[in-house]
């Protein structure tokens, strides 16, 4: 039996706090994070990076299929800052409190 690579990418184009999606693509055969990265900045570099908040799109999941990685889904987080104390906030607990911190 095969198995499959299961990693979770940030495809944002860039890491800001207020960013929190996340897609998951597997390979078969499992293939490394390295690989992963340089698909994913080549699907970038032709169809521009995945915006967050956003449906990945149908041209940016076979693009990244044509390098060896099939989506499965869209990890989504609701992040905000807080104006108080300029830390980045999550939801836990299925919504039912926060957590607040720059280092999470």
């Amino acid at each position: 039996m095969k198995r499959l690579g299961l990693v979770v990418v940030l495809l944002l184009g860039g890491a800001s706090a207020a960013r929190a999606d996340s897609d998951v693509y597997v390979s078969k055969p499992p293939l490394g994070n390295a690989d992963l990265q340089a698909a994913g900045q080549y699907c970038d570099q032709r169809l521009g990076s995945v915006k967050n908040g956003t449906v990945t799109s149908p041209q940016y999941i076979k693009c990244m299929l044509s390098r060896g990685w099939c989506f499965q889904r869209t990890i989504r987080q609701r992040t905000w800052i807080d104006p108080d104390t300029g830390d980045t906030c999550h939801d836990v607990l299925g919504g039912a409190g926060s957590s607040c911190g720059n280092l999470f």
